[in-house]
């Protein structure tokens, strides 16, 4: 193997003109695909940043309005309870006034059955004392007679 150097720098001519022809004719192409594409990737990392941003905003709105929903329920929750306890304590008071007013029914009903009953053992004791005084009278005692002896008998 021998060594020419005009072979060299054939070659050498060769490169460097190929070099500038393709400069030439590529270099727009690949300068611009490459602008393109470093174009293309950052406005997709610009929306990727808006996505996250909206995303972002909409995660920070949805939690304020979760938080909002839970204290309306929490609210709404201490109505309920208190509404539930305004109207138990309203049955109470009603249940309490129907069970006085029954009671006072009932004292009233035996007052009026002690009055019934008094009278009519009144009316049989007088009847007792007249057969009785009848008896140890051997007669027959007049009604007037049996008011008197009666009158007495409750008197002591």
């Amino acid at each position: 193997m021998t060594f020419h150097p005009e072979d060299v720098i054939i070659s050498l001519i060769n490169i460097v003109v190929l070099f500038f022809l393709l400069r030439l004719i590529l270099w727009k192409h690949v300068i611009r695909f490459l602008a393109e594409r470093q174009k293309r990737v950052q406005d997709e990392m610009d929306n990727a940043d808006k996505s996250r941003l909206d995303a972002e905003s909409l995660h920070t709105e949805y939690k304020e309005r979760l938080d909002k929903v839970e204290e309306r329920g929490q609210e709404l929750m201490q109505i309920s309870q208190q509404k539930a306890n305004e109207q138990a304590d309203k049955i109470l008071e009603e249940s309490r006034n129907k069970a006085k007013i029954m009671i006072d029914e009932a004292e009233a009903r035996i007052a009026r059955e002690k009055e019934q009953a008094l009278e009519e053992s009144r009316e049989e004791v007088t009847a007792l004392a007249t057969d009785m005084a009848s008896r140890i009278l051997g007669r027959e005692v007049s009604g007037t007679d049996n008011l008197s002896v009666v009158d007495e008998f409750f008197k002591d």
